[in-house]
Parts: C-alpha cells; sequence; structure tokens
C-alpha cells in the first residue's frame, strides 16, 4: 500500500499524534480555565496550513531546492538581518528574533534553521571527495556559524546552539574526518563553556559571600552585597555601579568605593569565596588577560607547525596530529574571551543552562523551572491526574512556566502519567528513525544529507526539549517539534515533513 501511495504512513501517523495531542493539551489548559487567548484554535490552523504546505512540498522535485540552495540560505539570512533593525523586529521575551505583521508573526531563525540545511546538504555533496581536508570544511563552518552569530546577537541562545549539533551530524553522515569533527565540538564547548562558567560563579557565590562577610563579621560590608546582588563582581572589579540601584542606596555603594580600606576588604572576602568554591581553575579563568595571551600563543604555535608540515612535504606528515588540537585550543580560548567580552549574559540565561547539574545552588526565582518541571511530571504518576486536571500547569499563572510552548510535555506528562509520556514519546522519536530510514534509502546524495539534516534538526529538538522537561539538560528554550504552540515553528516543521516526504516519494521513480 506505501508502494503504491508512494507515502510514508507511520511517518505521517505519528506526526498527526504528536500535533493533535498538543492542540488538545492547548485546549485543556483553556477549557479548564476560560481563557479566551485561542491558542489551540491558532494552533489549529497553523496545522491546517502547515497539512496543506506539507503535503504540496510532498509533491515537488526535492532536487529544485539544491538548484536554489544559495538563494534559500540568503533569504534565511536576509531575514535575520532585518530582524535586527528596530521597527521591523519585534522583541518578545528579551530577544527581538520576531518579524510581526498585525497580531502574527513568525520567527526568523525557524527558515534560517532549514534554508542552512538545504545549503550544507548541498555543499557536502558537491564537496563530499575533498572533506578530509581543512579547507574544505570552513565553508560548512561558515554557513552554520553565520545564522548562529545573527541569532545570538537577537539574544536567542537556545536556537542559535541548535545549528551546532545539526552541523556536527551532517559532516559525520558526509563521511568528514572525525578528527575535524571533534575539533569544532572542542571549538564550540570551549567557547560558550568558559563564559558559562565564569557566570556561572558570579550567581552561586552571592549567598557564600554574605555567609563569608558574616563570619568575619563585617556587618558593613553585608548591605553592599545584597543591594548589588551579580553586579557585585562588576563593582569590585570595575567600580561599575548599575543604574537599577536606587537613590537612597547610591551614597552608601559610593562612600563604599571610595573608602579603600572598605573597598580592599570586600575584594579580599570576594577573592576568598572564589578561591574556596572555584579553587584553582576559577582564578585562572577568570584571568581574561591571562587566557588571550594563552590563545594567541598556542594559535601562533600550531600555525609555525603547520608551516613546517607544508613546507616539508609528507615527510612532516605526523605533526598534523599536533596542530589540530593546539590551533583549535588556541583559538577557542580566543573565541571564549570575544564571548566574555561582548556577549552580555544575563543571570536567568546562565541559570536556565547551569541549573540543571544543582538546582539547589540557585535563588528559586532563578531555577524554578526546573524544579516545578519535575514535580508536575512526578504528579503524574502512572496514569495522570487527568485530561482536564493539572494544577501546575494549568491556571492563568501556572506554577510551570511556558507550559503551552517550552515544557508542554510536562502538561501531557501531568495529565497522562507515566504511560501516556511513554506513548508520546515512541510516537515522537518514531518521527526522526523514519527520517533517518527516508535518509538511508534516498536515490541520490543530496537528497540523503537533506534527509539526514531535517531528521537530525527534528531529534535534537525532541531530545533536548524532553531532556530538560525532565530535568536533565539545561533549559534552552527549544520548542518540542510538531508539539509546541507557536506557528513559526509547527509550519518549519510540517515544511521539514514535506521534504523528507518528497525524498521517500521519489525513491519509487524509475
Amino acid at each position: 500500500m506505501e508502494k503504491r501511495l508512494r507515502i510514508d504512513i507511520l511517518l505521517v501517523a505519528c506526526i498527526l499524534f504528536v500535533v493533535l495531542a498538543g492542540i488538545f493539551t492547548l485546549y485543556t489548559q483553556e477549557s479548564v480555565t476560560d481563557d479566551s487567548s485561542g491558542k489551540w484554535i491558532k494552533q489549529a490552523v497553523f496545522f491546517a496550513i502547515g497539512l496543506i504546505m506539507m503535503f504540496a512540498i510532498r509533491k515537488l522535485n526535492y532536487n529544485l531546492l539544491a538548484s536554489y540552495a544559495l538563494p534559500i540560505y540568503a533569504f534565511g539570512i536576509f531575514l535575520l538581518l532585518i530582524t535586527l533593525i528596530p521597527g521591523i523586529g519585534t522583541r518578545v521575551k528579551g530577544a527581538q528574533s520576531w518579524i510581526r505583521f498585525g497580531e502574527y508573526g513568525f520567527q526568523t531563525s525557524e527558515v534560517a534553521k532549514l534554508a542552512t540545511i538545504i545549503l550544507l546538504a548541498r555543499y557536502l555533496e558537491l564537496k563530499e571527495r575533498e572533506l578530509d581536508r581543512i579547507p574544505s570544511l570552513l565553508i560548512p563552518f561558515g554557513i552554520a556559524v553565520l545564522p548562529m552569530i545573527l541569532i545570538v546577537v537577537q539574544p536567542d541562545f537556545g536556537g542559535a546552539f541548535s545549528f551546532a549539533p545539526v552541523l556536527m551530524s551532517m559532516l559525520f553522515i558526509a563521511g568528514a574526518d572525525v578528527y575535524h569533527i571533534g575539533s569544532v565540538l572542542v571549538f564550540f564547548g570551549v567557547s560558550f563553556s568558559i563564559p558559562l562558567y565564569l557566570e556561572y560563579y558570579k550567581i552561586t557565590l552571592v549567598t557564600p559571600l554574605l555567609e563569608h562577610l558574616a563570619e568575619l563579621q563585617k556587618t558593613d560590608l553585608i548591605p553592599a552585597v545584597r543591594i548589588l546582588q551579580y553586579d557585585i563582581w562588576k563593582f569590585l572589579d570595575g567600580g561599575i555601579i548599575p543604574d537599577t540601584v536606587s537613590e537612597t542606596d547610591l551614597p552608601y555603594l559610593r562612600n563604599v568605593l571610595g573608602n579603600e580600606n572598605l573597598i580592599e576588604s570586600l575584594r579580599d572576602a570576594a577573592e576568598a569565596v572564589r578561591y574556596e568554591s572555584g579553587g584553582f581553575i576559577l582564578l585562572v579563568l577568570q584571568n581574561i588577560n591571562l587566557l588571550l595571551i594563552l590563545g594567541l600563543l598556542l594559535a601562533l604555535v600550531a600555525l609555525a607547525l603547520f608551516v613546517v608540515r607544508v613546507t616539508q612535504g609528507t615527510s612532516m606528515e605526523h605533526l598534523r596530529r599536533y596542530y589540530i588540537p593546539v590551533g583549535v585550543l588556541g583559538i577557542s580560548l580566543l573565541a571564549a574571551v570575544t564571548v566574555y567580552t561582548f556577549v552580555p549574559f544575563r543571570p536567568h540565561q546562565v541559570a536556565r543552562v547551569t541549573a540543571f547539574v544543582n538546582p539547589d545552588q540557585f535563588p528559586r526565582d532563578l531555577a524554578y523551572q526546573i524544579r516545578a518541571s519535575k514535580a508536575a511530571i512526578g504528579s503524574g504518576q502512572l496514569t495522570g491526574r487527568g485530561f482536564f486536571e493539572g494544577d501546575m500547569t494549568m491556571g492563568h499563572v501556572p506554577l510551570v512556566p511556558e507550559s503551552s510552548t517550552d515544557f508542554i510535555f510536562t502538561s501531557w506528562s501531568e495529565r497522562t502519567g507515566f504511560l501516556g509520556s511513554v506513548f508520546l514519546l515512541l510516537a515522537l522519536f518514531a518521527i526522526p528513525l523514519r527520517g533517518l530510514l527516508i535518509s538511508f534509502e534516498a536515490r541520490d546524495r543530496f537528497g540523503s544529507l537533506l534527509a539526514a539534516g531535517i531528521t537530525f534538526l527534528l531529534f535534537y529538538h525532541m531530545a533536548l526539549n524532553t531532556g530538560i522537561a525532565l530535568g536533565l539538560l539545561p533549559v534552552t528554550g527549544l520548542p518540542l517539534s510538531f508539539m509546541s504552540y507557536g506557528g513559526s515553528h509547527l509550519l518549519t516543521c510540517m515544511m521539514a515533513a514535506g521534504i523528507l516526504l518528497s525524498i521517500y516519494r521519489r525513491r519509487f521513480a524509475n
């Protein structure tokens, strides 16, 4: 029957179930609270439009995407650029990542994700035999990094992060050197982990600093820490008093800053807390000048080894195993310094990414998402609390934040329990599994790489979102594909599914 219809019935059935489960979850949230926002109706309309788009794209020859890969990518970059222009882009929840038309809008990063995958698939198809060379990997790296940078500027770190694992997976499927792929992983890991590590300690060391000052009986300095909170480190390192400080507190803070004995006592206490909690590693990493010098030194050493290898020919081939990791580490340190200096991480963003390790270290107002989500899922027990029940994910202000978007899996789990959650997970992950099978059975290399890229994009969204809801992964703000409320992501997912069905359909062609 599948061959006669030329359609992957299991893939379509799983998509329909997941989307309808999301719409029904939204309906239950509104019906119980008399919410008039009509999210479930809007989601149903977007689903109907997406369904039409999915079957329309299925009819098209996916090889047309290869012919227009560069213009499609350029269009995606153009959308990201104009989103940053005040008056065109709209700021939602702190990120200027939307373009609105009246009461409706779309998130441009969703279009950029699909456009990037299409161009990557086309490039990797053309350069398949050259992927063991570093120059051939610089272009796909640039293809992925450009939209990442534009999305980070918005700032939307979750959306930017989703490009990295997709790029790595596509390079692996295309046959790139695992050594090179590992180097890219190190680059992304070091570039973002060091700034996040430093910001993490700025948040978590405020309470220990207060306790240390109390032990030293320096009660005259405790108010400075309580007033400034996470900005205490800017105050100590640069003498910066934030604009948010009230007029009544300004004279006190200026007095502390102008009194050499007081400020030195506060700095000594802060250094003691930093060393006690972070140890030698924190003291080294917080020295930005040292990281900059070390990064430059490693990069120059790698460049020198590379020049020796090129000039001496095959006799120095073994140097490759040294200059690649040394150079990558050096460039990564320079990138980490750049990110830390120019990208402003907000406390709630740092908490969302790092709080899953130990939520109790963070103030309740910063790590409440993970705590509330785990409690709501656990309250569902085996069979759930009922479709129209759920104290933690229902109400005008539910205890679980974003219960219709980022934490919609939590809403479903509270209502249906362990059994319903397992059934949903089976349907969810059947989608990327079918996509991977379509990739393996595609007629040509472009179709195989394109299907793989789309599959990895859907898989990482699903795995990260459900892992976040269960408290296993950092909160990155990624929606649950096909289920979370939001027209932009749903329409993008439906278009991606249409491309998968087009690749599947043409495997039967003569």
